[in-house]
Parts: C-alpha cells; sequence; structure tokens
C-alpha cells in the first residue's frame, strides 16, 4: 500500500475510533431499562395491558401516551377500592382483577409503593399510544359522523380537541379501545362508576341513548393519535 494510502486508512480508523467513544456513553444511557418499564413488567401490569400499554386484552384499556397525572388517581383509587364499575363476564366489578392484582388477599396492602406507581405512570404517558383498532363490526360512517357531532357538544370542553387534549385530570380519549369507551360511558352513566371527575360527566351522559353512546365510541376509537 502506498504511504498516503497507509496515512488516510490510519486517520480513517482513528476518527471511527473517536465517534465510537464519543456516542458510547449516550449509547449506554439509552439501552439501560427505564425503571418504570421494569416496573410495569414485573408488577403484572403487562399481562392485561400488553406490551408497552399498547395491546391490552379483552375491555380493559390501552394506557401508553394516556395522561400520567390520571393513571396515577386510577391506579390509587383502584387500590382503594374506590373506583368499582359494572360486572365484568366473571360477575365482579372490572376493576377487582386489577386490584386483586396489587393488594395482598389476607391484609389487604398494596404490593406496589406510591412511588413505584409514580414511575409507571411516567413510563406509560411517554409511550407512543396504540394504533386504532376497527371493531369486528365495521364502522357505519353516519355513526361515527354522529357521534363526532355529538362529542363536540358534550364532551369537547373538558376532554379537549378530538379527545386529545384534555383539561386537567381527565383522560385522554382519543384512539381509546371501542368497548372500553362504551362501558366507561354506560357505566358513568348508570353510576356504576362513580369516582374521580364522574359527577361532572354524568350531568352530560345522562340522557345520552345506546345509540348515542356507540355513536361517540365509533367516532372516538378510530382517531390516530399516532399520525400528528
Amino acid at each position: 500500500m502506498k504511504p498516503y494510502l497507509i496515512k488516510a486508512t490510519a486517520l480513517l480508523g482513528s476518527l471511527v475510533l473517536g465517534m465510537t467513544l464519543a456516542v458510547s456513553p449516550v449509547d449506554a444511557a439509552e439501552k439501560k431499562k427505564d425503571p418504570g418499564k421494569k416496573l410495569y413488567m414485573t408488577k403484572t401490569c403487562m399481562a392485561c395491558h400488553g406490551r408497552g400499554g399498547k395491546k391490552a386484552i379483552m375491555d380493559y384499556p390501552n394506557l401508553a401516551g394516556q395522561s400520567e397525572k390520571y393513571m396515577i388517581r386510577q391506579i390509587n383509587e383502584i387500590i382503594s377500592g374506590k373506583r368499582k364499575g359494572s360486572p365484568d363476564n366473571t360477575g365482579h366489578p372490572r376493576s377487582q382483577g386489577m386490584r386483586g392484582a396489587l393488594v395482598t388477599p389476607e391484609e389487604n396492602k398494596p404490593t406496589i409503593t406510591k412511588d413505584e406507581i409514580k414511575l409507571i405512570a411516567a413510563y406509560l404517558s411517554k409511550e407512543e399510544p396504540a394504533k386504532p383498532k376497527a371493531p369486528t363490526e365495521p364502522i357505519d360512517p353516519e355513526s361515527a359522523a354522529a357521534g363526532e357531532k355529538l362529542y363536540k357538544k358534550k364532551c369537547k370542553s373538558c376532554h379537549g380537541k378530538e379527545g386529545k387534549k384534555p383539561l386537567k385530570g381527565n383522560p385522554i380519549i382519543a384512539g381509546q379501545k371501542h368497548n372500553y369507551l362504551t362501558i366507561q360511558i354506560s357505566d358513568i352513566k348508570s353510576k356504576a362508576r362513580s369516582t374521580g371527575k364522574t359527577a361532572a360527566m354524568f350531568a352530560a351522559v345522562k340522557n345520552l341513548t345506546d345509540e348515542q353512546i356507540k355513536s361517540l365510541a365509533d367516532y372516538l376509537s378510530q382517531i390516530d393519535r399516532t399520525a400528528q
């Protein structure tokens, strides 16, 4: 190899090595697992809400990208027994499964600390939301349009434009699972769920028909929060 090629090769090698050394600490930091993610995976949350909070099973909600403060309050209300809900297919209140996973049956004490709850909520709030999934039965465009109109009249003031930017303490509902939306609106209407800010929402949904509730779910469930 000619002398100038040897020098050029050596210089290139030095630059590559320097770049590698320069980014190594950053790469190491990026690869380090978020403590909230570790807790999410070990505290049985992932079993029902799916990897990254994006693939919840049955009627459980997807939590990725949800409001951090809202999740903290809901977890605490479920652990305390304040938040219940209508019966699921087991005949028990919908929140009982989650409470059973986070509270000891003998002593009725939480198996998760306040700080751990905050870490899990912080992790989930930063995750990219799940993409919308159409329900088994195709959504009628007219129903979704009626749901959008109804949302603007009844829900926008608290949950924000398209359900993406709620007032403090309220959940983000854009792109949430169809069944979950339907159940929660119905539960608040029937007062099966009556904690947190549901009293204000009750006034907005108490006169809704089943068809109107379905239209709201048709509209909200198909909003893609990943396309912004």
